[in-house]
């Protein structure tokens, strides 16, 4: 109970019981853990540290008087937004009799959504033709031309299609082009498939007037234009990702049933299959969805999960990387990127106690990381220098004696192994910074690195050659640059704009919600997110293009959020199309 009974017949209790019923728990919890997120983020944005809660009694004492502030503040608007939601749900008492056939949906919705989003996000590409393109895309296209070893570390699929695609612009005698028309590709496919996830939404129930905000918001507002005009392998996952999520809420809320139709289990696992294979750590969200639908599922459907989940992973876990990548002369990549958050709490205990780790803790960390420069190396927001350093040739003993003064530092140094996971990612939580998607192809400044990962006989001009072929056409750069401007000035400081808003408060708002309603499928629903979350948790840094997934998965969740669906029962068979 959040206040002790009255005493019976108390003059105040009815007033009590009213004040009680009237105070939102979830919504409290929630207005609270944002609150946290703010105050912490703050002071890590500001000092790489949490020195504004942690130096003083005072400091600690300050900023949880400020954090119930913010909290105060924060619960009221979630207070009501869970209201008007529950209003919504409550004017449905029967949801399942508003589901149509999906192909109806399609033919009623699928056209003109399509039509809204693509044209959005292709004028945005138009007046930044070519596109963007990431510096990892570079170095891909450099081990594709034969300048750099070949080696599986950014996934081999992705340097593939690219590739195919930079073979066009290289067959016209333009590189632009084929940055272009991938791009292109890209744009539209990301379109249908949330084309398809708005109609999907439109089947479920959604009124005309909450898609068509929802339409247009992902149609015109610029970080949806800007996370798919980007060639990278985040981008690219994209378009498997969205088709992906809509079956998996479909799965919940069928109980795996729909899965079973011979054409939607093979989509599924043709979704899954290049979702992995474009982004490696995909491969734990797709096994770890397929469970919660093994728990949500009869057993007959769950041995057709169990059996779709067995293909994935063989081709996408043994057959690519032993039989194909080897086939075509590419070296596995490593594993240093799941390494990133013992890595960097490592380097910051050097850099901040390094006069107080003995010799023989120094040598563990020496053989797997180098000591000396480690903590020179240690970039607060950063982890790739550190991660770089670890040595994959080192012996199991080696490696199990690092792991051993790993924890012992752990035990010693808790608040700076904190400090270190909460530097890389406080972003994720703490609307401080925006998501500024690269805009420009400005890649001068990559060469020296590139040139010092190609192959031996490779030349400086060779490289620029390549990269530097690059470039917008100078007749649209007064336009690119008065857009950029104008968008630089929109997003700055807009919560719609930032990072945490996408990654942690959607999710979390939904899932809350869910837990008022008691609605375990709206719950289940955010598993994918916040698994994309703690993917990002574990990563090198808070880059914009990581965040896709959770840009174009929110706009599910909060379409789902606007409808009171439910699963069906255990015995009902899937609604037709």
């Amino acid at each position: 109970m959040l206040f002790p009974n009255p005493p019976a017949g108390s003059a105040q209790s009815g007033r009590i019981r009213r004040a009680t019923a009237a105070v939102d728990v979830v919504a409290v919890l929630l207005a609270l853990l944002i609150s946290a997120f703010l105050v912490v983020g703050a002071s890590f944005a500001a000092n790489d540290s949490s020195v504004w809660f942690t130096s003083s009694v005072g400091a600690a004492i300050g900023s949880a008087l400020a954090g119930i502030v913010i909290a105060a503040g924060l619960y009221l608007p979630i207070r009501i937004l869970y209201a008007l939601l529950d209003r919504r749900w409550d004017r449905r008492p029967e949801p399942a009799a508003g589901v149509i056939p999906m192909r109806t949906a399609l033919r009623r919705w699928f056209l003109p959504t399509f039509g809204a989003v693509s044209a959005g996000w292709l004028c945005w590409l138009l007046i930044h033709y070519p596109g963007s393109v990431d510096s990892d895309t570079i170095t891909q296209l450099f081990q594709w031309l034969g300048l750099a070893a070949k080696v599986d570390h950014h996934p081999w699929f992705d340097t593939m299609i690219f590739g195919w695609f930079f073979d066009i612009g290289r067959a016209v005698g333009d590189l632009n082009v084929g940055l272009f028309v991938f791009l292109l590709f890209q744009v539209i496919a990301t379109a249908a498939g949330m084309a398809l996830a708005l109609s999907y939404l439109a089947r479920l129930g959604l009124p005309r007037g909450p898609r068509r905000v929802l339409t247009a918001f992902v149609a015109v507002f610029p970080t949806f234009a800007m996370s798919v005009s980007v060639m990278s392998k985040d981008s690219f996952a994209g378009i498997f990702w969205i088709p992906f999520l809509v079956l998996y809420v479909e799965a919940l809320r069928t109980r795996g049933r729909v899965l079973c139709r011979p054409w939607v289990g093979a989509a599924a696992v043709a979704l899954a299959i290049p979702l992995v294979l474009a982004k490696r750590s995909n491969v734990y969200l797709v096994v770890l969805c397929i469970v919660v639908l093994l728990l949500v599922s009869a057993w007959r459907t769950g041995l057709r999960l169990g059996i779709g989940a067995a293909v994935i992973v063989l081709v996408t876990n043994v057959l690519w990387p032993a039989a194909v990548l080897p086939a075509l002369h590419v070296r596995p990549g490593t594993l240093n990127d799941t390494l990133s958050i013992p890595l960097q709490q490592t380097a910051r205990t050097v850099a901040l106690h390094g006069n107080e780790i003995p010799p023989a803790e120094r040598a563990a960390i020496d053989a797997v990381l180098r000591y000396d420069g480690l903590a020179k190396a240690y970039v607060p927001r950063r982890s790739d220098a550190v991660k770089g350093r670890w040595d994959n040739g080192a012996t199991p003993a080696q490696k199990g004696a690092y792991w051993r003064t790993w924890l012992a530092q752990l035990t010693r140094y808790p608040s700076t192994y904190l400090a270190a996971t909460a530097n890389n990612s406080y972003e994720y939580f703490a609307p401080s910074s925006t998501l500024n998607f690269q805009t420009d192809l400005n890649l001068r400044r990559y060469v020296d690195f590139w040139q010092s990962r190609s192959l031996e006989g490779t030349t400086r001009e060779q490289i620029e050659q390549v990269a530097l072929s690059l470039h917008p056409p100078a007749a649209l750069a007064p336009a690119t640059v008065a857009v950029n401007r104008a968008n630089r000035a929109f997003i700055t400081g807009n919560l719609l704009a930032s990072k945490a808003l996408y990654c942690s408060w959607i999710p979390l708002f939904a899932l809350g919600f869910a837990f008022r309603r008691r609605s375990w499928l709206l719950a289940l629903a955010t598993v994918p997110l916040f698994l994309n979350l703690a993917v990002l948790v574990a990563g090198p840094i808070a880059l914009p293009r990581y965040m896709g997934p959770l840009i174009l998965g929110s706009v599910l969740i909060v379409g789902l959020l606007l409808i009171p669906v439910r699963a069906q029962g255990r015995s009902l068979p899937p609604e037709d199309g």
